[in-house]
C-alpha cells in the first residue's frame, strides 16, 4: 500500500518548482473557492461576513482608542490599524498553516499535483478574506487622519514582500506539524508572544534601549515599521529596516521551499 501511494505521488520534475505551477491555475482557483464555500456554507450573509467582521473590528478600535483610552499620538486609530491589520493577516495564515497538509490529506493521498498548491491556496484564501479589511481601511483613510501621498504607491511592493515571508513560514510549519503534532499548540503560544514583542499597540522607541535589540529579533518588527511608515507616517523605511525585511523574506522563502520540497512528498504515510 505504501508503494502504491508513493508511485501515484511521484513528482514530475517539471511541476516541482514555483515556475511549474502556471499549468495548475484552475486547480488553485478551485481550492480557494472551495475553502470560501466551506467557510460560509449555510451562512445567510455568506461572503459579506468577510466585510462585516473587519468593519466591526475597525469600528470598535476607533471607538475605544478615540473615546475611552485616548492616546497622545495623533491619529492613533490609524497608527494602530496600520500594524494590527497586517498582524492579523500573518497570525491567521500562520495559525492555519499547521493544518494545511493534514486538512487536505485525503486529496494528497489520492492524486498527484504540485504539493505547493496546498499551502499557496491556504495563503490566498486568507488574503482574499483579508483584502476587504485593508480596502475598508483605505476607504476610511482620510477620516482617520491619513493623507494621500506618493509613498503609498510603495505599499503593494511591501505587501508582496510580507506575503512572501509569510508563505515561507507556512511551508515550514505545514511540513513540521505533520512530523510533530504538538507544533500547532506551540505556534499558538508563539503568536501570543510575538504580538506583544511587536510594536503594534505601542511605539518602538518606547521600548527600553537595553531591550530593543532583543525585540528587533522578531521579523514582525521590521514589517510593522515598514507598513506603519508607508501608511501612517508617509515615508519610506530606512535602508536598515528595508534591508532587514528583505533578508527575512529571502531566508523564510528559501528555507521554506527547501524544507517543503525535501519532505512533503515523503509525509504521505504520516498524514
Amino acid at each position: 500500500m505504501t508503494t502504491t501511494a508513493h508511485s501515484s505521488l511521484a513528482p514530475t520534475h517539471k511541476a516541482r518548482g514555483l515556475a511549474g505551477l502556471a499549468a495548475y491555475t484552475d486547480m488553485l482557483t478551485n481550492f480557494v473557492r472551495k475553502d470560501i464555500r466551506v467557510r460560509y456554507q449555510g451562512a445567510a450573509l455568506g461572503f459579506l461576513w468577510s466585510l462585516i467582521n473587519p468593519a466591526v473590528m475597525i469600528g470598535l478600535y476607533i471607538f475605544v482608542f478615540s473615546d475611552v483610552f485616548r492616546s497622545n499620538l495623533p491619529h492613533y486609530p490609524l497608527y494602530l490599524m496600520a500594524g494590527l491589520l497586517h498582524w492579523n493577516l500573518f497570525s491567521q495564515i500562520t495559525a492555519q498553516s499547521c493544518d494545511t497538509l493534514l486538512a487536505n490529506a485525503g486529496l494528497v493521498k489520492k492524486i498527484y499535483f504540485p504539493r505547493l498548491l496546498v499551502p499557496i491556496s491556504s495563503v490566498l484564501f486568507n488574503v482574499v478574506l483579508w483584502l476587504l479589511a485593508i480596502l475598508l481601511l483605505f476607504a476610511l483613510y482620510p477620516f482617520l487622519g491619513g493623507q494621500a501621498h506618493l509613498i503609498l504607491l510603495a505599499y503593494p511592493l511591501a505587501l508582496l514582500l510580507f506575503l512572501a515571508f509569510t508563505f515561507g513560514v507556512t511551508l515550514i510549519l505545514s511540513v513540521l506539524n505533520v512530523l510533530f503534532r504538538d507544533l500547532k499548540h506551540l505556534v499558538d503560544v508563539a503568536l501570543l508572544f510575538l504580538f506583544w514583542v511587536t510594536p503594534i499597540v505601542y511605539q518602538f522607541h518606547r521600548i527600553p534601549p537595553h531591550l530593543r535589540e532583543w525585540f528587533a529579533l522578531s521579523p514582525l518588527v521590521e514589517y510593522t515599521l515598514v507598513f506603519r511608515g508607508i501608511i501612517y507616517s508617509g515615508r519610506l523605511p530606512s535602508l536598515h529596516i528595508m534591508g532587514a525585511a528583505l533578508l527575512w523574506t529571502a531566508a523564510s522563502l528559501g528555507v521554506g521551499l527547501w524544507v517543503f520540497h525535501r519532505h512533503a512528498d515523503n509525509l504521505v504515510e504520516r498524514l
